[in-house]
């Protein structure tokens, strides 16, 4: 998809990694699009965002089925897109919506979730998830920030299986 920059599977969404690291890293980015229905309908939420993205980068909080509307058209600026889970980039892609790469970066510790990989946690039906993506040809990876070493999850997920 021309113009997307980075996908990043964050359940803290916006915050200092994001802005500190990942905007370093992405520095072209001039668009952050955060897809989650329930943060969408937060006003408080939408304003705490806009407050920690730098100037000259706009944001827009969107449903999934907003989201999915707009990146069915080319995307007009470099664009960064953060969702909290994996079932938001499942939906994405089985309603179309292609990407060469996901990046986890923050999937903490909640009720049903197991250490996955050192900080990260997931359900057993996340982990189903990412082998689906990864079955379609998706890289998916963590990096916890820029400098950390890219962890493919296809070897984390084997490794798991057995």
């Amino acid at each position: 998809m021309k113009n997307l920059e980075f996908v990043r599977i964050d359940d803290r969404l916006i915050h200092g990694q994001v802005v500190a690291a990942w905007l370093k890293a992405y520095s072209n980015v001039k668009y952050i699009l955060v897809i989650d229905d329930k943060t969408s309908e937060d006003p408080f939420m939408h304003e705490m965002f806009k407050l920690l993205v730098p100037a000259g980068i706009t944001i827009d909080i969107k449903t999934i089925a907003d989201a999915t509307e707009q990146l069915r058209e080319p995307l007009e600026k470099p664009t960064m897109i953060i969702v909290k889970n994996p079932m938001t980039i499942k939906s994405l892609v089985d309603n179309g919506i292609e990407f060469e790469r996901v990046n986890i970066g923050g999937m903490g510790m909640t009720p049903g979730r197991k250490k996955l990989f050192q900080n990260i946690s997931s359900t057993p039906e996340e982990n189903d998830i990412i082998r689906e993506l990864i079955k379609q040809g998706i890289e998916v990876e963590i990096q916890i920030i820029p400098a950390a070493k890219v962890v493919n999850l296809k070897s984390v997920l084997g490794k798991e299986d057995k």
